[in-house]
């Protein structure tokens, strides 16, 4: 068996990988912090708004460069799948190389959750998850068909 995927199956991964958004660029879109709700049941004080903030805004231009390098992989991804001459190898590298950009992306977000996180304290933490439930819950409510 080669250790290189085959052409059919590089076009099929790589459908997929194109066809997956960069969610963890875009998750972090709603600032929690500065919903009046939010702010009101978690009890969350101007200091701790405000280093959520610092922290959201220092993490932005990683977060940029790092999903700017992976739309820009993954159209090169989406380019080679449509022309189809290119070989596996080339293929398992270019994939190797959008998995890697994914992973700094999500590896940058996730840092910067954590950072958030530990502003909070314990019971604050608790009430977030099921704020992000509750809040999960109504947006998923909203676009149902009637």
């Amino acid at each position: 068996m080669s250790r290189y995927l085959s052409l059919p199956v590089c076009i099929v991964v790589a459908a997929m990988l194109v066809g997956w958004s960069a969610a963890p660029a875009t998750a972090q879109g709603f600032k929690w912090w500065q919903n009046e709700r939010f702010q009101r049941e978690l009890v969350l004080s101007t200091e701790q708004a405000s280093r959520l903030e610092e922290i959201y805004q220092a993490a932005g231009p990683a977060m940029r460069t790092h999903k700017s390098a992976l739309d820009r992989l993954q159209n090169e991804l989406s380019a080679m799948v449509v022309d189809g001459r290119a070989d596996d190898v080339a293929a398992a590298e270019l994939i190797t190389r959008v998995e890697a950009a994914r992973g700094e992306l999500g590896k940058t977000r996730a840092l910067m959750l954590y950072r958030m996180r530990r502003v909070l304290t314990s019971d604050q933490n608790a009430k977030l998850k099921v704020l992000f439930d509750e809040h999960e819950r109504s947006k998923r409510g909203h676009t149902r068909p009637k």
